[in-house]
């Protein structure tokens, strides 16, 4: 099965190359001007190969050297961009007098290249292999349904979770542990999410904290986790420093503080994915045993994980489906919208049994099924029986998910397969993923710079259910991402396969040829470190020549990464992700070599300065410094003119850098709004769409409000904050924002609210000192689905909802209005209001009156004095 959809990632490999060969063209033109004619003749030949391929896909499962074949295709086009890009690299890196030499090198490879792509079109005629009337090479469109985000209520797991609930409500004298046991895609996480996530169970808790553990746990990780989630920061800004100061502390200091926040609460914590009880036993001293009703749940697939602890327990297996619960699951993601023919159902039974009961599996299948329209439903089902038939194993479910694979569109494949490169239980980030994809070459920005399109490709892959939602945002899109375990496994199975990419881990004591030993093939690699890496550099030796992509996981210090242009001279994309406290230091000025880099991934790094030779990287698009507070920027990253997303700490000391060169950005967060006035970058960025800005004073606020990066029509996301003793004197420029949906300001607010786009769909104000009732205003905003009133946005005493108001306000968030004492709901307000949570209003005595009108309200947060928890507690609600 893996070779019969081989050519499916040939043409994803040749579109690729086929596109990076123009880009080179238009960005490298001075440096191509020599080869050009050469270049050209390679796009046609390239043409004329991925017109070969539909053909070759249909002869290679009968003929194993038409799968050969296509081997040779995927490794010359890999051969091409190879030539191109080391040609451009050596002028680079040449003066104008030895120039001659890297034109004599490029001529050699190209005559190489040439005579191989002769070898590929000689043997094409003796397979047979036919051209095909297809696109010269597609554009990477796809015909994307919109994303159904609703939840199927789970399937034959009634019975588990009454059980689960009533364990977790059930006030037992002290602290005990409720396991949910079952093997890989049993449905374990999504059986403690369903129950965790009920009003009524946080409601029976005073707080509550999820956290993945996984096979490669650290108990710093895990604490930390918790108390973020427990106490440590509500807003974002109290987040960050509570990250912050957490990453100074000690696991017995986080011990410590944890079990002095949890005490005399009932608390609930969920440890997914635990796979030994020394995960457990590294952190249990921070949870209070004589908590009258306290929980902790496991979900885990090992039954001794389960039954090991000394507290209290119980746990829960989890069965396999029955026939008939099988068909069920496998009806509702297959064919929702119409009834299941006698036919059908018969045939879908048939491709149940294959499934053994395991609903992974069946969701799997199901998202296939799915694709298919109605009236080809029954052809789809019989090619489903037909070629599950075919595989004989062992085990059935790999080739159950091999079927979603192999059926993914080739413009998907490469952007599946990816993901294998992150460590598991992974949340990985909407837009962090996309721009990684961008970098590689996967997928082609629009002239519009809109990422849109993009975002459709990530959306079609949690329809198919080949990965999974971790965190939707405010509006219900995806926010985060992940791949259930088993579906990784088999990432990382099938990228090995192909020689997409692989996995390193490095342990303590590992021999370094052993850790690469699977992955020097590859042109992606993602190195995860153990937390006793001996700090050896001899694993880098073991990598591919022509590196395209590294990510690497747990770095503790930077040096660790050695930049030489030797090894790492074609990289595309360079991720550095760093455990907390890491040493600080400076990156080497080698960094300047990598000149093909476009995407810089450097956060938390501990870097005190960027060497001048940033300004090399003249193709990067993402460049990642946050939470690298006091770097010092040099001048020369003014010189990146393909920059699309500048992410900056919040601190920086005094950089010449001009922003006004940098005309290409979108994204440009955390900038002080100097940088922007100076030499008018104001009036040049006119494609930012995502803002994040710190004023000094009202005059800045006002120049930079009234300046055309606001009046572009572009901008979709705003962040302000202004210091305590200065102010917002208007914001009525705000009004022409047509296109802004997110706004969040931190600082004082001197006028009325009045000119707020209509378009706001999240709103968040924090230290606003607003006099007048602010919900007047809001209430009329016909899209605003997220509203956060924070510490000191409102020092009026009352406040009053409307009829009608916020008719789609799904989350509203009260905080630290210190002087509201009355707030009154009116019946009909809020109609659609799903999450309220009210914290630190120490003058509301109450829940307004006209709550119980909110039938919608499905989650209740409340944190408050005990006198109006007394009082919430007593009510008949």
């Amino acid at each position: 099965m893996a070779e019969i959809f081989a050519s499916k990632l040939a043409q994803s490999c040749i579109s690729e190359t086929m596109k990076r060969l123009e880009d080179l063209q238009i960005h490298e033109t001075g440096s191509l001007s020599i080869g050009k004619e050469e270049v050209r003749r390679l796009k046609e030949e390239l043409t004329r190969i991925f017109l070969l391929l539909p053909d070759a896909e249909k002869k290679q499962e009968e003929d194993y050297r038409v799968r050969t074949w296509i081997a040779k295709v995927i490794d010359a086009a890999h051969d091409i961009e190879d030539v191109v890009e080391i040609f451009i690299s050596n002028l680079n890196f040449s003066n104008f007098i030895t120039k001659l030499s890297p034109r004599h090198k490029f001529m050699i490879q190209f005559d190489y290249i040439t005579s191989k792509l002769a070898d590929i079109f000689e043997t094409q005629k003796i397979f047979q292999i036919q051209s095909s009337n297809v696109e010269r090479y597609p554009e990477g469109r796809i015909s994307f349904p919109d994303l159904n985000a609703k939840e199927y209520d789970l399937v034959g797991l009634e019975g588990s979770t009454k059980t689960l609930k009533a364990r977790l409500i059930n006030e037992e004298d002290d602290l005990s542990i409720v396991s949910i046991c079952g093997m890989g895609g049993a449905g374990k996480t999504s059986l403690a999410k369903k129950v965790y996530e009920q009003s009524d169970v946080k409601k029976h808790f005073d707080c509550c904290a999820w956290t993945c553990v996984s096979q490669q746990y650290q108990a710093i990780d895990i604490l930390s986790d918790i108390l973020l989630q427990v106490g440590w920061g509500k807003t974002i800004e109290e987040t960050e420093d509570a990250r912050k100061t957490l990453g100074k502390l000690r696991v017995r200091d986080m011990i410590s503080h944890l079990r002095l926040v949890l005490k005399e609460k009932r608390y609930l914590v969920v440890l997914d994915d635990i796979w030994e009880i020394d995960a457990w036993n590294s952190v249990r001293e921070a949870f209070p045993k004589e908590n009258r009703g306290s929980k902790i749940v496991f979900t885990t697939r090992i039954r001794r994980v389960a039954e090991s602890s000394d507290l209290p327990s119980f746990t829960i297996v989890l069965p396999l489906l029955s026939d008939e619960e099988s068909f069920e699951l496998l009806r509702k993601k297959s064919f929702p919208n119409y009834s299941c023919s006698p036919e059908l159902e018969q045939l879908g039974r048939e491709i149940i049994k294959k499934c053994r009961g395991l609903p992974l599996a069946i969701v799997v299948l199901g998202g296939l099924l799915n694709m298919k329209k109605s009236d080809d439903a029954r052809k789809a089902l019989t090619d489903l029986v037909s070629e599950l038939n075919k595989r004989v194993v062992e085990y059935e479910l790999l080739p159950i998910l091999a079927l979603s694979y192999n059926h993914l569109p080739y413009q998907l494949k490469p952007l599946f397969l990816y993901m294998s490169n992150f460590p598991e239980d992974s949340e990985i980030p909407k837009r962090k993923l996309i721009r990684l994809w961008l970098a590689e070459g996967f997928l082609t920005m629009p002239a519009s710079g809109n990422e849109a399109n993009a975002e459709q490709y990530l959306e079609e892959l949690i329809r198919r259910n080949v990965v999974e939602v971790a965190k939707r945002d405010h509006s219900g899109g995806v926010k985060t991402c992940r791949l259930h375990d088993l579906m990784r496994d088999f990432c990382i199975s099938k990228a090995r396969e192909e020689n997409f990419c692989g996995v390193m881990k490095l342990q303590h004591h590992m021999n370094p040829m052993a850790a690469a030993s699977s992955s020097t093939s590859t042109r992606r690699i993602g190195v995860y470190f153990g937390s006793h890496h001996d700090h050896s550099e001899a694993w880098v030796s073991q990598f591919h020549p022509h590196l395209r992509s590294l990510l690497c996981f747990h770095i503790p210090d930077v040096s660790l990464i050695p930049l030489s242009k030797e090894q790492f001279g074609l990289l595309r994309v360079l991720e550095l992700s760093f455990v907390r406290g890491a040493t600080k230091c400076k990156l080497s000025k080698k960094i300047g070599d990598l000149i093909h880099l476009r995407y810089l991934g450097l956060r938390a790094a501990q870097i005190s300065e960027l060497p001048a030779t940033i300004g090399n990287l003249r193709n990067l698009l993402t460049l990642d410094i946050r939470d690298n507070d006091g770097i010092i920027v040099p001048e020369a990253l003014s010189k990146l003119g393909r920059l699309t997303h500048l992410l900056l700490p919040l601190t920086m000391k005094a950089s010449p850098f001009r922003m006004d060169k940098l005309t290409n950005i979108q994204t440009l967060k955390f900038v002080e709004a100097a940088a922007l006035i100076r030499k008018d970058a104001k009036s040049t960025l006119v494609r930012v769409r995502n803002l994040g800005i710190q004023f000094k004073n009202s005059e800045e606020a006002r120049v930079i409000l009234e300046s055309r990066i606001v009046k572009s029509g572009c901008l979709q996301s705003l962040t302000m904050s202004m210091p305590l003793n200065h102010s917002f004197s208007s914001l009525e420029p705000l009004t022409d924002c047509t296109t802004l949906c997110k706004l969040d300001v931190t600082g004082k607010i001197q006028s009325d609210l009045q000119s707020l786009p209509p378009s706001l769909t999240k709103l968040v104000l924090e230290g606003s000192d607003m006099k007048e009732d602010p919900m007047k205003v809001l209430e009329k905003l016909p899209n605003l689905k997220f509203l956060r009133l924070g510490s000191s946005s409102y020092m009026g005493a009352e406040m009053t909802c409307s009829v009608g108001g916020f008719p789609v306000l799904e989350t509203l968030q009260l905080k630290g209005l210190s002087e509201v004492e009355v707030w009154k709901i009116d019946q009909s307000a809020m109609p659609s209001l799903k999450r309220l949570d009210i914290e630190d209003i120490p003058k509301l005595r109450m829940l307004p009156e006209g709550i119980q009108f909110v039938k919608t309200l499905l989650e209740l947060n409340v944190s408050m004095s005990q006198s109006f928890v007394d009082q919430l507690q007593g009510e008949d609600s």
